[in-house]
């Protein structure tokens, strides 16, 4: 039984039909019935419907034969079934023109004997396609009881897979928006076919979430109503998943909140909470601090979106999870990396794990309004000196190179070193000395003399890089070197003496340029 409807070719086989003769259009037999309906007016365009079955006598095609081609364009335009007809009192036969027409777009004709009524044919008829339709709407009640209660007694999302690959008859998987198999039956199914699948989009919130995907390319009307169940169910099993992500989200943003504030947790604490929350003791943590323009970071923007993909899936391989935590107009990552000897960790040829800032770098690196800042590796309950030193790298960093957007600590250890000792060891005094009339040059004349010889230091002495960095001609910069020469007495040439005036400049900025 074809539970969209019966097919023409069923039809001819009906008691009341065992008289009727197929004229034309055979290979449209299976077309199937969906509607019956008598027309006996010559305008029926705009009336036709998809899989209907049109009863007439010719009445209003009588007179004019250029009417039974606009009915056959009319039939093939809506899609119709077919067309049954009693042309013997009104048309004296079928038009060879109407054969024509009826072979070549594939629409079965039929002639029914004047003898039988219209209201046998159309009761018979709508019997058989309402009994279906109910036979239809039972499967469709016990599927979404099977289904339905799968979901309910909480037998997971592999039982439920399960489930509809038997009811279509075919694998099937679950896909997540990032393109990964969250499920699929058998379990062993593997990746997808590219070809010869049916796939529908899975919503959470309204939102796409993934896609199911079916094995096979045609499908029946009961089959397509197991799809529509199962949508509902995976995406109940999706929202089960998100709600529990985001409470754990929520538990562990809580957790690192405590870290990064600095509070007195032992050890043993930050373990055991950890512990609970998924969070391996023998993991390492880093943290990465994201700043930028606020519209960058609203809630929907694209740049949290892919950054949180990114995070994820990267965790997923890595086989840890880490944390993305937002706060005002930035993000603080807890990006965690597995212990060296751990089994199953994604390792790339070299045997390490790739760094999470090489992983990073091509999504930060395509917008240039952000700012970042790596604190290095600290276990858990440690974490709050790599949130710490992640801070000390972007503002540090920031104020040495302000065309750079990412740093690290140890890029910057040295600074961070200097700014601490200088309280001590009377730093400011020195660099006075050293470079005091070069500053007063600049406060006075509004000049950069300094970042420019700062710039020229850290490039080690290229005229070329020192001028990229500063946006300006290498002759400008040749000319800058030459006034500080003169003006400070300093002796480019002296090499013993660059690292002393490359710490000099460097102090300069970090004391006294916001």
């Amino acid at each position: 039984m074809n539970l969209k409807g019966m097919t023409v070719r069923e039809l001819l086989q009906l008691p009341i039909l065992k008289d009727a003769s197929l004229i034309s259009g055979e290979e449209g037999l299976d077309r199937v019935v969906r509607y019956i309906d008598i027309m006996e007016v010559p305008d029926i365009k705009g009336w036709l419907r998809e899989g209907e079955l049109i009863l007439t006598t010719g009445y209003s095609m009588r007179n004019d034969p250029g009417l039974v081609l606009e009915l056959m364009e009319e039939l093939r335009r809506a899609d119709a079934a077919a067309l049954a007809i009693k042309p013997e009192r009104f048309m004296g036969g079928i038009p060879a023109e109407m054969v024509e027409l009826s072979n070549r777009y594939r629409i079965p004709v039929i002639q029914i004997p004047p003898g039988i009524p219209y209201i046998d044919i159309t009761h018979t008829v709508m019997e058989q396609i309402l009994n279906t339709q109910a036979a239809l709407l039972r499967r469709s009640e016990e599927v979404n009881k099977t289904l339905t209660g799968l979901v309910l007694h909480n037998k997971g999302i592999q039982v439920v897979a399960d489930s509809v690959a038997e009811l279509v008859q075919a694998p099937i998987w679950v896909i997540h928006k990032q393109g990964r198999v969250i499920v699929s039956s058998p379990a062993d199914a593997g990746e997808p076919p590219t070809g010869r699948t049916k796939s529908w989009d899975v919503s959470v919130d309204k939102q796409f979430a993934g896609r199911l995907i079916i094995g096979k390319e045609q499908l029946d009307e009961l089959e397509l109503v197991c799809i529509e169940h199962a949508r509902l169910v995976f995406s109940l099993e999706l929202m089960r998943r998100k709600i529990t992500y985001d409470t754990e989200q929520r538990l562990q943003g809580n957790f690192f909140e405590e870290l990064l504030m600095g509070l007195p947790l032992s050890r043993q604490d930050a373990e055991n909470k950890g512990r609970q929350l998924g969070l391996q003791p023998d993991w390492c943590w880093e943290i990465c601090i994201v700043e930028g323009e606020p519209h960058l970071f609203e809630e929907h923007a694209a740049f949290p979106v892919a950054l949180g993909e990114l995070v994820e899936s990267e965790s997923a391989a890595r086989k840890v999870k880490s944390h993305l935590l937002r706060q005002g107009d930035r993000f603080v990552l807890l990006l965690a990396s597995p212990a060296a000897s751990e089994p199953g960790a994604k390792q790339p040829v070299s045997g390490k794990t790739a760094e999470w800032a090489d992983v990073l770098a091509p999504l930060l690196d395509s917008h240039s309004h952000i700012r970042t800042g790596f604190g290095g590796k600290a276990p858990l309950w440690e974490v709050y000196r790599s949130y710490v030193k992640a801070k000390k790298a972007m503002t540090i960093g920031c104020r040495l190179d302000k065309e750079r957007r990412t740093f690290s600590y140890g890029e910057i250890e040295m600074f961070d070193l200097l700014l601490e000792s200088s309280a001590y060891v009377g730093f400011d005094a020195f660099m006075e000395k050293k470079i005091g009339r070069l500053s007063k040059y600049d406060r006075d004349n509004g000049t950069d003399l300094v970042p420019t010889f700062h710039a020229y230091l850290a490039a080690g002495g290229s005229l070329i890089e020192a001028a990229n960095k500063l946006y300006i001609h290498r002759n400008s910069v040749k000319y800058r070197l030459d006034r500080i020469k003169d003006i400070a007495d300093i002796d480019m040439e002296d090499t013993s003496k660059r690292l002393m005036y490359y710490l000099c400049t460097s102090f300069y900025l970090l004391k006294n340029l916001e």
